[in-house]
């Protein structure tokens, strides 16, 4: 799922979240797990893909909207960590870590529903921490190849809020429509 989609499910479940608890700790907790989960994108997009140059958000949007990575370690996209974090809230269910874990279960949910419809490889395991570690992280092992759009990565900003899944290139004889949301006119 796109950025879009995981920030508006995350304001979703944190909204409920604090409406069924009225912990605003657990609100924060969902939102952080279901959005800001992404932030190892980026830890990515500088650490490992050694973008430190252009570090700014446009550039990294940019990036990643084209399908160019070429590695994706993504520390936080991981069911062992989830597993050390439920291990965690079961001594200890702070309201922040369990709002966190709901949130970032959320956020793979999608990732492994979306991401592993046109992406992935093996949707499930690709979020096996050891899994990308055993394929070396190398994007060409783990995403299938992906033939992009010429429109992707042209408007980072606009497409960060407005698409839920990849702009991927059309051919005209197809009839299917674009996995991106319908742009509204007027």
């Amino acid at each position: 799922m796109m950025p879009g989609g995981h920030l508006a499910t995350s304001l979703a479940l944190s909204s409920v979240t604090y409406y069924m608890t009225g912990s605003a700790e657990a609100a924060a907790g969902s939102f952080t797990g279901g959005f800001l989960i992404d932030v190892d994108h980026y830890l990515d997009y500088i650490v490992f893909e050694r973008q430190w140059r252009r570090p700014g958000p446009v550039s990294f949007l940019r990036y990643y909207f084209m399908n160019r990575p070429r590695k994706l370690v993504l520390p936080l996209h991981s069911a062992e960590l989830m597993t050390v974090l439920f291990a965690v809230i079961v001594a200890h269910p702070w309201p922040l870590l369990v709002g966190y874990w709901v949130g970032a279960a959320m956020h793979l949910m999608f990732d492994v529903l979306v991401n592993g419809e046109h992406a992935l490889k093996r949707a499930v395991c690709f979020y096996v921490f050891s899994y990308r570690a055993y394929h070396r992280f190398a994007a060409d092992n783990l995403i299938q190849d992906a033939s992009v759009s010429p429109e992707a990565g042209s408007r980072p900003v606009r497409d960060f809020f407005t698409r839920w899944r990849p702009l991927k290139e059309q051919h005209r004889d197809e009839e299917s429509s674009s996995y991106a949301l319908p742009e509204r006119k007027g």
